[in-house]
């Protein structure tokens, strides 16, 4: 019966799988719900670091203290909308909530309080935006996780954005490889696809190194081999992964199963999430004392969002 079990919506069997204690105060009913992958929580399991894991997912009352600044659209979604699923905050450019489902749901998330509608007309709204936006030249599928779409809807979605030939990159972010890698293989007759008629490009999302394992080799071995380039965006996160050791070890973990790390973020300042925050200065000395440890390739930028800028913002 534990095989057939995906995710974890209830704490109390979570914690009963996991046969682990957590040193904080758990908040039992959650305004931002509760959801785990059973595949991550076997990462924490056989984490070296689980505190790490667990504080990523698990609610904490820490999440019901108000914060100055810390509000419910850090990054200017809303503002940003141009349909109901669509987003616009660079030219060219475009991002779309292709759902709000997702397989885990990070305490950390910026979009948390972002009022989600999965939309079963997604495909048809996109395809009549571009028809007007020609000049759109990169989408963007995020969410949500697009990946935990449904194989029809993701391919009609995939569809709607190819009749558009303005449209020449594909990007897709996601956190599925380490949370639920076989909802990624599900759409791997279509993602190998692709690269024929985009360019492809993955953002992964990967915190922290015990969160890459032989599954998330396999997803991101046979991404790059039917041409994805494969990027990764952390998050700075106190009490997770603010030291060098477990960042350098991140950085080379990721390049080891093919992966770029690409932006180490500053939190979005979202409402409920400020405990996991980690000041400027600090961040900039991880990045310092980093660097005296890897190639420059395998050094991400730090950075943050601001709401109306036209790009991220260096740290």
């Amino acid at each position: 019966m534990e095989d057939l079990v995906k995710s974890f919506t209830q704490i109390p069997a979570f914690l009963e799988y996991l046969g682990k204690e957590f040193n904080a105060t758990i908040d039992q009913n959650p305004t931002f719900p509760f959801l785990c992958s059973k595949h991550y929580a076997d990462l924490i399991r056989n984490a070296e670091q689980p505190e790490a894991l667990l504080r990523e997912i698990l609610p904490s009352i820490e999440e019901l203290k108000d914060a100055p600044g810390f509000v419910d659209d850090p990054v200017g979604d809303l503002n940003a909308g141009k349909s109901e699923n669509i987003i616009q905050k660079y030219d060219g450019r475009a991002l779309i909530i292709a759902t709000a489902a997702c397989g885990v749901r990070c305490r950390f998330c910026f979009r948390r309080n972002y009022p989600f509608q999965s939309s079963p007309d997604v495909a048809r709204e996109v395809s009549n935006w571009l028809d007007v936006h020609t000049d759109v030249w990169e989408i963007i599928l995020s969410g949500g996780d697009p990946l935990s779409m449904g194989v029809g809807p993701f391919r009609d979605l995939v569809e709607a954005i190819a009749a558009h030939p303005a449209v020449t990159t594909l990007r897709i972010h996601s956190r599925l490889p380490i949370m639920r890698s076989d909802q990624v293989m599900q759409h791997f007759e279509l993602l190998q696809e692709l690269p024929a008629r985009f360019n492809c490009v993955l953002v992964s999302h990967v915190d922290h190194p015990d969160e890459l394992d032989g599954n998330s080799a396999i997803v991101f071995g046979s991404l790059k081999q039917a041409g994805w380039t494969l990027l990764n965006q952390s998050v700075l996160l106190k009490g997770v992964n603010d030291n060098a050791e477990t960042l350098t070890k991140l950085s080379r973990k990721l390049f080891e199963q093919g992966v770029l790390p690409y932006y180490l973020h500053q939190l979005d300042h979202a409402k409920g999430v400020a405990h996991f925050e980690v000041e400027d200065h600090r961040a900039q000395e991880l990045i310092e004392e980093i660097r005296t440890k890897l190639p420059g390739y395998e050094v991400p930028k730090l950075v943050r969002e601001i709401a109306g800028e036209k790009s991220k913002t260096p740290v």
